[in-house]
């Protein structure tokens, strides 16, 4: 007898869209999207298939918010107000007009494909009210990808298709050939070699004791960084602050306040303090350069939760964690030893 999921594990695909979709017609659309077809004609052909799925979805996985329903969760909470330059759906609108001048101007925001995990909304409420997030970043790729974007990290192709060819008016990037960092690697090795990281992955009390050995255990977990997809849209919510300062309110992952011994990414990670990755941080700094030629971290050095591994390289550590920053009138993509914890280093929040 062929096993459902009531009795086996869930495929990810399965546990996918079963996280996201709220109504049959939203699975079935959810699925085929994923390229899923055998699994979208199970639930046409077997009936006891699909009440599993369905019955999988609610028992064990949180169901997610979509737009309208986290639309009415901030304006309920009256948070919108703590958005500077307007609510969510103008600010979303917002990001849909920038995306348009790299995209194509037929490009759209997909409301239907924004969801926020309900995990999230009490460091969302939290950091709102405590003024360490003030806008809403969409992560947001096209429908259709080229041969050799789709091989791209996500660092990779966000540099690529929105921060390069900000060069055209006047954005300067530190270092964009050759070997000066001092791990050896070119860009291009860098943002290939970005492999974003939960906070919650790593063992705060190994990575506080060894982050060397910790970062390289986790590292050699998942494997080689995660390509981009096509037809993305997340949002996270962070600062636009151009630079953050020393006393910023800090709020973990969790939604609490906390306050880290020092400014090192150990520190962030003992906290379950969440950062912007370096893709992230590429569309936030050409949202602001686009907008009035702003550079972000013009006066610190901010960390992003990507582990980078060059252990190939002729130096003595063999991964590090990476920044961003804005050195004189150039931007710098690089990283750091985790443990660093200098005055000019900051936290820039995603929750």
């Amino acid at each position: 007898m062929e096993k459902t999921i009531a009795n086996r594990r869930p495929t990810l695909e399965e546990i996918e869209f079963s996280k996201r979709a709220g109504t049959v017609h939203e699975a079935e659309r959810r699925i085929i999207n994923a390229g899923g077809f055998d699994l979208f004609q199970r639930t046409i052909d077997d009936p006891m298939f699909l009440a599993d799925l369905l019955k999988f979805h609610r028992t064990y996985v949180p169901s997610a918010l979509g737009y309208a329903a986290f639309l009415k969760w901030l304006q309920d909470n009256k948070l919108e107000k703590h958005l500077v330059g307007g609510g969510l759906e103008k600010q979303i609108t917002q990001q849909e007009t920038f995306y348009q001048k790299f995209y194509g101007k037929k490009f759209k925001i997909d409301r239907k494909k924004i969801f926020v995990d309900p995990s999230r909304l009490p460091a969302i409420k939290a950091g709102l009210e405590a003024g360490c997030i003030n806008c809403v970043l969409a992560k947001a790729t096209p429908n259709t990808l080229t041969e050799t974007e789709a091989q791209m990290t996500e660092a990779e192709f966000f540099f690529e298709r929105l921060m390069s060819p900000l060069k055209e008016d006047g954005f300067k990037i530190w270092a964009e050939t050759g070997t000066d960092r001092w791990t050896k690697l070119t860009l291009a090795e860098l943002l290939h070699r970005c492999n974003p990281a939960e906070p919650e992955e790593l063992d705060a009390e190994a990575f506080k004791k060894d982050w060397v050995a910790e970062e390289m255990r986790l590292v050699s977990q998942k494997g080689s960084a995660p390509k981009v997809q096509a037809g993305m849209v997340e949002i996270i919510f962070t600062s636009s602050a151009v630079d953050i300062p020393h006393d910023q309110t800090i709020v973990s992952k969790d939604g609490a306040i906390v306050k880290p011994d020092d400014p090192s990414y150990v520190s962030a990670i003992a906290n379950k303090v969440r950062v912007i990755s370096h893709a992230e941080g590429s569309i936030l700094a050409s949202q602001m350069y686009a907008k009035n030629k702003t550079l972000i971290a013009s006066n610190t050095w901010e960390w992003r939760r990507d582990l980078v591994k060059h252990d190939d390289k002729d130096i003595n550590t063999p991964c590090s964690v990476a920044l961003a920053l804005s050195s004189g009138s150039e931007f710098s993509l690089d990283s750091s030893h985790a443990d660093f914890s200098a005055g000019y280093f900051r936290l820039r929040l995603a929750l």
